[in-house]
């Protein structure tokens, strides 16, 4: 990965993420204003604690067996 996006793929990218959200005339007026709102939308708010990992584990299925009062 490098430390500089290709700015052509960004505009392009943004481009059809406005189009895909009926943002095409806001992104035609105000380019700049809708890139800068991606970019502050798509960054992460805080990083992961050290000790949570990057993979989940999945989350357990329900068995409406087990919980119907067997008792």
């Amino acid at each position: 990965m490098t430390e500089k996006p290709d700015a052509y793929l960004t505009t392009q990218w943004v481009r059809a993420l406005a189009q895909a959200r009926g943002l095409e005339l806001a992104y035609a007026l105000y380019p700049e204003t809708i890139t800068a709102a991606v970019a502050r939308g798509t960054r992460s708010l805080s990083p992961l604690p050290v000790e949570f990992s990057a993979v989940t584990e999945p989350a357990v299925t329900f068995d409406p067996a087990k919980s119907e009062g067997s008792t």
